[in-house]
């Protein structure tokens, strides 16, 4: 796999919700990047720069042997000193093409809930797009109305970089998404559900390789 050869399934983390998050995370990601490649987001605010930096090195040694990556939300400077394999932006962040500039080999991603929005992070040369939430979930809820299917199909045949439909996500509803143009699905609450991980895991890569 070359590292603009995107997995397909994405998991943003979500620490602050477990109960021992420097032991619960690492183990959901050595069991994730066991199964399947997938892009993991580390989306750890609530951490200091040396606790994040810490954590993205340890990270990376357990996913050394798999065809995953490791991606930050939000933290180039972490992303450049660990070495890491690409950094996420919101959608009203820094324009990628001045990210870029310091960082010309990284992957660089937007989360986007327009059309608009989307058009823009592509202009600007992001790598792939975030987009939605498609279907309704509390933690989206702050962005609105969900999207919907047709709206994804909408930004996924407008865009040539790969989409990643978040919001609502599970594997029952990821061929839908997938037949309406997204490159990959986007998850965050049902990857921290570790009660029969590996059939969510079995039954998500199904439906992408339907």
């Amino acid at each position: 796999m070359t590292k603009r050869t995107l997995p397909r399934l994405y998991m943003v983390s979500n620490s602050p919700e477990r109960p021992y998050p420097a032991k619960e995370l690492p183990e959901l990601v050595r069991q994730l990047t066991a199964q399947l490649p997938v892009i993991v987001q580390l989306r750890e605010k609530h951490l200091d720069a040396r606790t994040l930096y810490e954590l993205t090195l340890y990270l990376q040694s357990l996913m050394h042997d798999s065809d995953s990556l490791l991606f930050l939300n939000e933290r180039l400077d972490i992303t450049l000193a660990a070495g890491a394999d690409g950094t996420h932006f919101p959608e009203k962040s820094c324009p990628i093409e001045k990210i870029r500039t310091v960082a010309p080999g990284m992957l660089l991603g937007k989360s986007t809930h327009s059309l608009q929005s989307a058009l823009s992070a592509e202009e600007e040369g992001a790598d792939y797009l975030i987009f939605g939430p498609i279907f309704d979930t509390p933690l989206k809820r702050r962005y609105g109305s969900p999207m919907g299917l047709e709206k994804l199909e909408k930004v996924s045949r407008n865009v040539s970089i790969p989409v990643f439909a978040i919001g609502g996500i599970t594997p029952e509803n990821t061929r839908q998404c997938m037949d309406h143009g997204a490159y990959g699905i986007a998850a965050l609450s049902i990857f921290h559900v570790t009660t029969n991980l590996a059939v969510t895991l079995e039954n998500f890569k199904n439906a992408l390789d339907q």
